[in-house]
């Protein structure tokens, strides 16, 4: 096992029960062949994913490949939708496509078109969960999608949680491509924060931008699920399976 898991394997070894972690990759859609190798290694671990879809860069090859693999593993495999466009809509300060520039019959509107494209190219495979682009939204965002009937919001846990009676609200706490471009030390900051994290013992959400990974990150990424898939103490999760 490489040295940098070794802390990872210290608390799962330690856990007097599973840990609970589920992993998101945001952007399907955009680098359909970098997509499919960070798929290709959650399946060879069998360990489950999810996809957060961008509606207007959903094309019927892609759908195609998305449902193949869905309906050959539905319990490894979640897709939800990732806004509309993946547009910035602010003309200053940090990005958002659903942010306070947009008035809420804007945001309305492309939720619903987004909606009902993930549904035609989707049917039974799309999860009525939502993940906004750059993990930031407003007030207005949760109450179309509420409804919408959506079910579920994932974003960053840094981010403010917002008043809802219908939604989930399920946040990642890692942000994998962040840590791996910024360290100087990234496979020690990796190992170090999953570990922290996982000794918490709650639900852990690790967050993946496909198109920023090269092989080496996806070599990493296989690493650390080959000592997850096959240790005792842990419970790989879809979003799905963290409602109720």
């Amino acid at each position: 096992m490489p040295s940098w898991l070794n802390e990872i394997a210290s608390v799962l070894d330690r856990a007097e029960s599973p840990v609970r972690v589920f992993f998101r990759d945001d952007d399907a859609g955009w680098a359909n062949d970098k997509l499919f190798n960070l798929m290709d290694k959650f399946a060879k671990a069998e360990m489950p994913i999810d996809l957060a879809v961008i509606p207007q860069s959903l094309e019927c090859n892609l759908a195609d490949e998305l449902l193949a693999r869905w309906q050959q593993g539905r319990h490894l495999l979640g897709l939800h939708q990732h806004g509309y466009s993946h547009t910035n809509h602010e003309l200053s300060g940090r990005k958002c496509e659903f942010g306070a520039s947009r008035t809420k019959t804007q945001q309305m509107a492309d939720i619903a078109n987004g909606q009902i494209v993930l549904k035609a190219y989707l049917a039974e495979a799309f999860d009525p969960f939502f993940t906004p682009p750059w993990n930031r939204c407003t007030q207005d965002t949760v109450d179309c999608l509420e409804a919408l009937e959506f079910k579920l919001l994932s974003r960053d846990v840094t981010a403010t949680k917002y008043h809802t009676t219908k939604l989930d609200q399920v946040p990642v706490h890692i942000d994998w491509s962040k840590i791996i471009k910024s360290s100087p030390d990234p496979l020690t900051e990796l190992g170090n924060t999953v570990a922290s994290r996982l000794s918490q013992n709650e639900t852990t959400g690790i967050m993946f931008h496909h198109a920023d990974m090269i092989d080496e990150h996806l070599n990493t990424l296989a690493e650390m699920l080959a000592l997850l898939s096959g240790h005792q103490n842990v419970q790989g999760l879809l979003l799905r399976d963290t409602q109720g």
